[in-house]
């Protein structure tokens, strides 16, 4: 049975913290050769100050069979400040036998130059950002986080 949809907003921004909250022990290298992740953001946390070369993270939930749709949101963060450097989910193994099992993804960004920049992460959760005049339950359903970085 789903949840009524102020019910899921609620969940879904419980949801967010929680998926931040277990990335917190996701830190560092993902295993040999894998991905330096830098600095993981705490699920209160909206800004990083780095040196040119440092990395940060942000880890979310993400459940793209319940209609997750997370993405780095326009206006993307200057590339010169800041850019993308790796994204991954990573799903637990009961996923591969279990419908609607979600996992964690993880958006790792480096400070390429001096500056500040805005990165912002979006769920459109089913499309919902996407309606021409979504309706204010449907609006709940948007979650849109913003992170301010400073690169010295």
């Amino acid at each position: 049975m789903f949840a009524s949809k102020p019910v899921r907003a609620a969940a879904s921004a419980a949801v967010l913290a929680a998926g931040l909250t277990v990335g917190l022990t996701a830190c560092g290298q993902d295993g040999p050769g894998g991905p330096d992740r830098g600095r993981l953001l705490g699920p209160e946390e909206r800004s990083v100050t780095l040196a040119v070369g440092e990395r940060f993270t942000v880890a979310v939930r993400d459940n793209t069979s319940v209609g997750d749709r997370w993405s780095v949101a326009d206006p993307k963060p200057d590339a010169a400040v800041a850019a993308l450097a790796d994204e991954k989910l990573d799903l637990p193994e009961k996923s591969k036998t279990a419908d609607g099992v979600g996992g964690t993804r993880f958006y790792t960004f480096e400070a390429k130059g001096s500056g500040t920049t805005a990165v912002t992460l979006l769920n459109c959760f089913r499309g919902y950002c996407n309606l021409p005049a979504p309706s204010d339950e449907n609006r709940k359903m948007i979650v849109r986080t913003t992170y301010t970085v400073t690169v010295r």
